[in-house]
Order: C-alpha cells, then sequence, then structure tokens
C-alpha cells in the first residue's frame, strides 16, 4: 500500500525553542519515523511538502498552491493521501479541499495536531496513525478529517461539515452535531444518521465539477454578527466579490448602528455591484421581521450550510467560470448542505 503525504506546516509541522512555537522544514516527517517504529515498513510513504506555514498566517492564495498540488497526482498511482496542516483554520481548508476534490477515487484525509509532536500531549501522532488505518481499513473515496478528542476517541469527520475548535478545550466538532464515525484499532464505526450519506451515496458521489485551476482573485468578505458592529467601519474595496454574514443561529444579523444601519451598508453593495449572501438559514416557513427584511433587500440565504464550507464555497463560485452562482451554492456539492432538520412534534 502507497500512502502520499503532503506537509503544509502547521503545530503538527512545528518545533518549540526557547517557548516558542514555529514551523520547522522537516518537522511533520518525524510523524514517518514514529509509524514505521510502531508498524514497520508495512505502508509506502512518498512525501511533498508545497508549503510550510502556521496555518494563521493561511490566507486563500495558499489553497491556490494546495490545490495545485493535488492536481498534479496521479491518484491511481497511491490509495490515500494525508494533508497534516494547522488547527487553526484546519476547518476551512477541509472545506476547500472537500469541494474541490468531491471527485476523488481514494480518500483524502486531513489531520492537524493539538501541540507540536515533542510535547507529550500532542495528539498529532495518533492523528496521522488513525488516518492511515481509516485509508487502510475503509479504502472510502473521498475528504475527510480525522481529529483525537479529549476523550481519546478518534473522530473521523466529512470535510465539509467540520467546525472550527472551540478556543477552551480545542475541540472540533461537526456542523449539525452529528459526527461521520470513529475509528480504532479494531476498525472504523460509522455513525448512522439521516445528516450522515450512506456508503452507495457516496460512492456515485464522483461529479468533477471544477472546469478551471483555482486561482484567488476575487474575495470574499466574511461578516460575523455581534452587537454593536459598526458598518462604516467596512472597507468595500474593488477587489469584493461577494459579502458573506454569518448569522446568529436565528437566521438573523446585527442591525448596525443609528449612523450605519446594516441597510444601509447593503445599499453600499447593491451600489457597487456586489453580492450578499448569509447563512446559515433553516428551512422554514416563519422568519423574524429582521430576516425577512434582510431577505426584501436582496440577500441571498444558504440554507443548513457551516460558515467555514460557505465561506469556500463562495470563494470558488466567483473564481470558476460559473455563470448562476446563486444556483450553485444551493447545489450539494459534498454533502455541506445538512438535509431539512425534522422537527419534533
Amino acid at each position: 500500500m502507497k500512502i502520499l503525504v503532503i506537509l503544509t506546516g502547521g503545530t503538527i509541522g512545528s518545533l518549540i525553542s526557547e517557548n516558542v512555537i514555529n514551523v520547522k522544514e522537516g518537522a511533520s516527517a518525524k510523524l514517518i519515523e514514529m509509524y514505521q517504529e510502531k508498524e514497520g515498513n508495512d505502508i509506502e510513504f512518498e512525501v511533498i511538502q508545497p508549503l510550510n506555514i502556521l496555518s494563521e498566517n493561511l490566507d486563500p492564495s495558499y489553497w491556490e498552491v494546495l490545490c495545485d498540488c493535488l492536481d498534479q497526482v496521479e491518484l491511481n498511482q497511491y490509495q490515500g493521501i494525508i494533508i497534516t496542516h494547522g488547527s487553526d483554520t484546519l476547518s476551512y481548508t477541509a472545506a476547500m479541499i472537500g469541494l474541490c476534490y468531491s471527485h476523488t477515487s481514494i480518500p483524502i484525509v486531513l489531520i492537524a495536531s493539538n501541540y507540536a509532536l515533542q510535547d507529550e500531549r500532542s495528539n498529532g501522532f495518533a492523528n496521522f496513525y488513525y488516518a492511515v488505518c481509516f485509508i487502510k481499513e475503509e479504502q472510502r473515496a473521498g475528504v475527510f478529517a480525522v481529529y483525537q478528542n479529549n476523550k481519546e476517541e478518534n473522530i473521523v469527520y466529512l470535510a465539509t461539515r467540520l467546525k472550527e475548535a472551540d478556543t477552551y478545550l480545542d475541540q472540533f466538532s461537526s456542523f449539525g452535531s452529528v459526527d461521520f464515525g470513529k475509528i480504532a484499532e479494531n476498525g472504523f464505526w460509522e455513525i448512522i444518521h439521516e445528516q450522515n450519506p450512506a456508503r452507495q451515496e457516496m460512492q456515485v458521489h464522483t461529479e468533477k465539477w471544477r472546469q478551471e485551476k483555482f486561482r484567488y482573485i476575487k474575495k470574499v468578505l466574511l461578516i460575523h454578527s455581534y452587537p454593536g458592529l459598526d458598518y462604516n467601519s467596512i472597507l468595500l474595496d474593488s477587489g469584493i466579490g461577494a459579502v458573506l454574514f454569518a448569522t446568529y443561529h436565528s437566521a438573523t444579523v446585527c442591525g448596525g448602528t443609528k449612523q450605519c444601519p446594516v441597510e444601509k451598508f447593503l445599499k453600499k453593495c447593491k451600489d457597487k455591484g456586489i453580492e450578499v449572501y448569509a447563512c446559515s438559514f433553516k428551512q422554514v416557513e416563519d422568519f423574524y421581521a429582521t430576516s425577512t427584511e434582510l431577505l426584501r433587500q436582496g440577500v441571498i440565504p444558504l440554507v443548513n450550510i457551516s460558515t467555514e464550507a460557505a465561506y469556500a464555497k463562495l470563494i470558488l463560485a466567483y473564481n470558476q467560470p460559473i455563470k448562476d452562482r446563486k444556483t450553485f451554492m444551493n447545489k450539494n456539492i459534498y454533502f455541506e448542505i445538512l438535509p431539512e432538520l425534522k422537527m419534533k412534534k
């Protein structure tokens, strides 16, 4: 079995020196040495490193490099791919790779680490080891993330549903609160749930939709709502292709200030020809008055999708030759849009 390992830096590719954690070339290669010490040479690893950055410094232009790297891979030469990444922006890159490579014929697994590998608290090797186990056990085409939580459970996530880690416990979660499964020494346990795609559904999900190489030209401005948001402080420069509101849970946004209410900001966007989207709306009949006003003002609702997936998908929508972006944004590319929530009666 042959696995391609793509190193991009992050904590999993860092060393600690004088209490400072920073990326160090070759640090991630320690993972393979550790694996071979445990399991021998049962796997042939091929290693490449197109990037070497701390993931908090990542911007979408780095996704160009990663996508170019993956575009050149001859998938039939490998049984799987592991991408090592920093934890801070793992959920964003996972969403981008999940959307771009929804057609993959082999498993692509993203991993990260909570601490540098030399720190005994690190789960970096566990994440690498169980990513290998998942590839060996499942041989399931698709894009995933594997991350060991603080209960030492090795969670498998669908790439487009991974949510940013919380800032206290450093724990990841799935959008919709249902993980894809768990991997352990004795095999993979898939979580059977109406929100998760069935095996048969994943096997036929092989449409390659991306027409051109990914190039980051048009930006997407992501705005998180919070009390007192001053829309006057937001600069709408000429490079912005779209605005994305990350709404409150009830599909509402901050109304702004007396000097610049959200309606005034939306007019500015309209005057500049910038389309405005909001996530995540639910498939319901009744909306709050403020949500109804957003829709009346032309805001395009994105339903049942995480902020990370919506952001990555919009960047693709505005940097690919897509004529009907609204239809594209409401089409499920790689299970990023959850099914309609069934409310209890």
